[in-house]
């Protein structure tokens, strides 16, 4: 199976007024302009090069570019700068462009989310924390006074966040006595990236 390379599509088919350098013939080339271009999985992702051939319609005589008399060049040359690049050869581009947007905006909403969470936290609420940059737990709110709240971490960590689903999803304890946090620590945790998430449910 071929995941990535490159493919040729024709785009252009002229007649010029060149003589054929093979049988002499007027008005018997057809040029021909191929626009190369790179693909993943046969999707365009852009455009690499503009190649092209003749063939004579009287001797059948089919040159590649680099064969070409220089004559025959220039009148490529000429029909490739009439020949526009095709913008479906932008797609795979395109496409990871509309990724990223879509990635940026849903992290934006995400972040959105947390942090108006945050300001109004709930008991019951799991907390996803970084305590380094290898390990990872959870945080359960306990109790939610006016200016702080009562957090349970749990007793088990992970080294890295996507393992926190399966902490999550399981049945492990948390610590009996719990941690108090200033709702101004728990701000300050989330702009320094140690706060990732709050689960509510």
């Amino acid at each position: 199976m071929i995941i990535y390379g490159s493919r040729a599509k024709q785009l252009a088919k002229e007649t010029i007024a060149d003589p054929c350098p093979d049988c002499q013939s007027n008005n018997s080339v057809d040029m021909y302009v191929f626009q190369r271009y790179a693909h993943i999985f046969r999707i365009p992702f852009f455009p690499i090069t503009k190649t092209g051939a003749s063939q004579c319609t009287h001797c059948k005589q089919v040159l590649k570019l680099k064969e070409m008399p220089p004559s025959l060049q220039v009148a490529f040359d000429n029909v490739k700068s009439r020949t526009k690049t095709p913008i479906w050869t932008f797609i795979g581009v395109a496409l990871i462009g509309l990724l990223i947007v879509n990635g940026t905006i849903s992290s934006g909403r995400h972040d959105a989310q947390v942090s108006q969470r945050l300001k109004a936290p709930q008991a019951g609420d799991i907390l996803e924390v970084k305590k380094s940059p290898s390990v990872f737990t959870l945080y359960k709110i306990a109790e939610v006074r006016p200016d702080s709240v009562a957090v349970l971490p749990l007793l088990y960590t992970v080294d890295n966040p996507s393992g926190l689903s399966k902490l999550e999803s399981g049945s492990y304890g948390y610590a009996a006595e719990p941690t108090m946090y200033s709702r101004e620590n728990l701000s300050v945790l989330l702009h320094a990236g140690e706060i990732l998430d709050v689960i509510r449910k």
